[in-house]
């Protein structure tokens, strides 16, 4: 079988599971006890695997600014909620604070359980699950109930699959939002030319922020935000929230093209996910595209009856999402 994967145990005592298609070259390694991150993607890229992905050096054994590396994984919210402070079903709630504001909820930098890894006839696999009570009990006590989050990693030839499953174990209504800060190299290689690449996104909206927390007011994309039709990832400065996305047969394709390597790389999102946060770093050839259940800080617009995408969920219900990235080389 083609598909398989692998468990090593790193010198500072971490696991790393690793995805791997012998076929293609494909791997996906991932470390369960720091957020699940998805922390190191090699796909093809025209006739070469190479990193995807950005994570800084040695993250495996030693991880460090949980947001700032791989896959980041966000919930039970997304960004940034004002002051840390939310009021839900009458009763006020106080979060922790980072420059003032809370951020990015407890997943991403807390130890999960590693529930299943192995390899079917669909490709190689793990899955993950986040329990809000049992892994960060901290923050149990700050949000209004538990909350499960399971993903599952799915690698076959140029394509990996996140499938993410929120349920609520709890007899009372679970608000959440749910979002992903991946982080991705483009150009692809050390040697690719910034204004040779395209990033294109079908986005028309975008949310108006002041010192990154949403106004409430939504506008038609600028020729700055409007990259429907494309824009060079060379020179562009963004941390900003896009909606209005467009889906085609229920799916949104977002695109980073490296015209020199004639190869392109796709997050596919369904309609789940209708916020896409785009954000990049000082580093020239990364980019960060976070799909988003909900905009920044919606348990609060939603309290002031502005709809910012936050989702409930009733005692024994769950939702699922899909996201997908894959490359492919461009056809003449």
């Amino acid at each position: 079988m083609a598909f398989r994967t692998s468990v090593e145990r790193r010198p500072s005592g971490r696991e790393v599971v690793t995805l791997l298609d012998d076929a293609s070259g494909a791997s996906a390694s991932i470390l369960p006890s720091y957020g699940f991150n998805l922390f190191d993607l090699r796909l093809p890229v025209a006739g070469k695997i190479t990193p995807v992905i950005v994570s800084v050096p040695n993250f495996a054994d030693d991880p460090q600014s949980p947001a700032r590396s791989g896959i980041p994984v966000l919930f039970p919210y997304p960004n940034r909620v004002r002051a840390g402070k939310y009021t839900f079903n009458g009763i006020s709630y106080q979060l922790p604070v980072k420059n003032g504001n809370a951020i990015h909820g407890w997943a991403m930098m807390s130890a999960w359980q590693l529930v299943e890894h192995g390899a079917d006839k669909d490709g190689a696999f793990a899955v993950g699950r986040f329990h809000l009570a049992e892994h960060a009990p901290e923050g149990r006590k700050l949000w209004p109930t538990d909350a499960v989050l399971e993903i599952r990693y799915s690698l076959a030839g140029r394509k990996l699959t996140m499938t993410a499953t929120v349920s609520n174990p709890t007899d009372q209504d679970l608000p959440y939002g749910l979002g992903f800060h991946p982080y991705f190299r483009i150009p692809f290689g050390p040697d690719g030319d910034p204004a040779q690449t395209v990033i294109t996104l079908p986005a028309s909206k975008y949310w108006v922020l002041e010192e990154s927390l949403p106004t409430g007011e939504i506008k038609d994309v600028d020729s700055r935000l409007d990259f429907r039709n494309g824009q060079p990832r060379k020179d562009l400065k963004l941390d900003d929230v896009l909606t209005g996305l467009s889906y085609d047969e229920g799916v949104c394709v977002c695109r980073m093209v490296d015209l020199a390597k004639k190869a392109e790389f796709r997050l596919s999102f369904d309609k789940n996910y209708r916020e896409l946060v785009v954000y990049t770093p000082a580093e020239s050839d990364v980019i960060s595209l976070e799909p988003y259940t909900q905009t920044t800080d919606a348990i609060n617009l939603q309290s002031q009856g502005k709809d910012g995408g936050l989702r409930i969920l009733k005692h024994g219900d769950s939702d699922a999402f899909v996201i997908i990235m894959e490359t492919a080389d461009l056809t003449a």
